[in-house]
């Protein structure tokens, strides 16, 4: 088998019968030497995640399986267990492959084995018939949620790991599963494809972006949203802290789960939760303005949203932070905006 293409979806009928469809366009099954599967992994039961209809021309190469409500990471370590592929190729249920995608993550393989390749990825984050917000613009073009480098041009470059997104990455099956393969954690969220990643740089692969290697992502992020993923990467990091130390400790320089790092963590928490509730109210507010509310020079539209980006920069530390502390005192996962809490820090 030449690559294992693999699959979590969980409450997006629309996006996975996208993904399948595009899917179906690829180039590469026209190539009757070459051996595809598709995994699909369903995260829970049917009332919310439907089973998706399987386009004929994948019919043959897509296997469904159905699991209880768990998480996409758990999903990949199961998809990850019954894959055959020697390469494994990671989508989004929510990324749309251009029709090279499955022919090119190969075509890079075979000319850089071992290696990683991180896809590049397009947003499509709103209905055409909507109008887009200075939010939206700000997700898109900006560091707020993915480093530009991900949407990435020009031509193929060594990269690290920091810079592998899940949504359209491949990595050598047998590699992976020789580095301790995916660690099947259950809701949660965030750190799974670039702790894959440092472990297989540090097994002797290659980090290679390929901005020819696209997807389209069409995933519309509003404040709320950027706000809770926040939080649920600081209780995923006491997790990974944990079970991978050598990768938390080169990705946050340092010990995350000292205890005195963590008392100085909330004494800044208590410090900063004005700051950050101030910002947080700001932040909701993009929501509401068009870009043309501020300036039609492209030039000067980028700076201001680097420069909100930036300004983002203490409640993202603040909600990170909460999710973090949250984890290491065995609190449940519990977000909300910080305007619904009491102002009590």
């Amino acid at each position: 088998m030449d690559i294992s293409i693999l699959i979590p979806t969980y409450a997006r009928p629309n996006a996975i019968n996208n993904c399948l469809n595009a899917l179906a366009q690829q180039t590469v099954l026209q190539d009757k030497s070459k051996q595809i599967e598709i995994i699909i992994a369903i995260d829970g039961p049917e009332s919310q995640t439907p089973t998706p209809p399987i386009p004929q021309q994948l019919s043959h190469i897509t296997a469904l399986t159905r699991h209880p409500r768990s998480g996409y990471i758990k999903l990949r370590h199961e998809m990850q267990l019954q894959a055959r592929g020697k390469v494994i190729l990671w989508l989004n249920d929510d990324a749309y492959a251009q029709h090279d995608l499955i022919e090119t993550h190969l075509d890079m393989h075979a000319k850089n084995e071992p290696c990683v390749i991180a896809g590049a990825a397009d947003w499509k984050a709103i209905d055409p018939s909507q109008q887009p917000s200075l939010f939206d613009l700000l997700v898109q073009q900006s560091d707020l949620v993915f480093f530009k480098d991900a949407q990435r041009t020009g031509t193929p470059r060594q990269t690290n790991y920091r810079n592998c997104y899940g949504l359209n990455m491949s990595f050598p099956r047998d590699l992976a599963n020789q580095a301790g393969g995916i660690p099947p954690l259950e809701d949660i969220y965030g750190y799974d494809d670039i702790e894959i990643a440092f472990r297989l740089q540090r097994a002797g692969a290659a980090i290679i972006a390929a901005p020819h290697a696209r997807v389209v992502h069409d995933h519309r992020m509003k404040p709320v949203d950027v706000h809770r993923r926040e939080y649920r990467l600081g209780y995923a990091a006491w997790f990974y802290a944990r079970l991978k130390p050598s990768f938390a400790a080169d990705l946050f320089n340092t010990d995350i789960t000292d205890s005195g790092y963590l008392e100085q963590l909330k004494r800044a928490q208590n410090l900063s939760f004005r700051d950050a509730l101030r910002i947080e109210e700001s932040f909701l507010n993009l929501e509401t303005l068009s870009p043309d509310s501020i300036t039609a020079d492209p030039n000067q539209r980028q700076q201001l949203l680097d420069t909100l980006a930036q300004h983002w920069i203490p409640l993202k530390r603040y909600l990170w932070r909460r999710g973090l502390l949250h984890a290491a005192q065995d609190h449940p996962p519990s977000w909300s905006l910080l305007r619904d809490q009491p102002d009590d820090q």
